[in-house]
């Protein structure tokens, strides 16, 4: 159930950059802020609960702040370098998904890792062979890092399976895992919390 929620997110991210680029800029950096006002009150704020609509609406507002995020970085990076990863990181995370729900529940926690690593590798060899980029070594590293994120995702997605998850946080678990990044920091905050 997990998945098919994780999925939709994905889906709604990407209405969201679609959506966003209709936008004018005057509105699409209040957008990013209030995303990122939401994204800080679900991943570091423990005790605020809210709504479902809220929470789905975190994806799409997320995808308007990629663009503007993609708008940001592209004369630093370049627009193919940029393109090329984003639209190789959708797929990943989307194969991974539809895989999570098509694999059955046996597999082993290093075999979906492992999983998720050939995917990764696969998917920016074939950006690279076919999608040439000015920039190799960005694209290295561009690869890496969505590597280590669709790693963690899984890890992740592994957590979620062995343990159990109420019915009125399902939603609220997805989106977590939706924002892996900020869950990445949100664990590490709470590691040095605890040292």
């Amino acid at each position: 159930m997990i998945l098919q929620h994780y999925a939709v997110m994905w889906g709604l991210m990407l209405f969201g950059v679609l959506f966003g680029t209709w936008l004018p800029s005057s509105v699409v950096t209040p957008i990013s802020l209030i995303c990122l006002a939401l994204i800080v009150v679900t991943c570091f704020v423990k005790h605020i609960r809210l709504p479902d609509i809220i929470l789905y609406l975190v994806p799409f507002l997320t995808g308007i702040m990629l663009l503007w995020l993609y708008l940001f970085f592209i004369d630093i990076l370049g627009e193919d370098l940029l393109f090329t990863v984003f639209v190789s990181t959708v797929i990943i995370f989307t194969l991974l998904a539809v895989a999570g729900m098509k694999i059955p529940g046996d597999i082993t926690e290093m075999g979906s890792i492992i999983f998720a690593v050939v995917v990764v590798v696969i998917v920016f060899s074939f950006v690279f062979v076919f999608f040439p980029v000015e920039n190799t070594f960005l694209l290295f590293l561009a690869a890496m890092l969505v590597l280590f994120f669709a790693v963690y995702t899984v890890f992740e997605f592994n957590m979620i399976c062995y343990n159990y998850v109420r019915d009125d946080d399902v939603i609220y678990v997805t989106l977590y895992l939706f924002l892996s990044f900020f869950n990445l920091i949100a664990n590490l905050l709470e590691v040095v919390r605890r040292n």
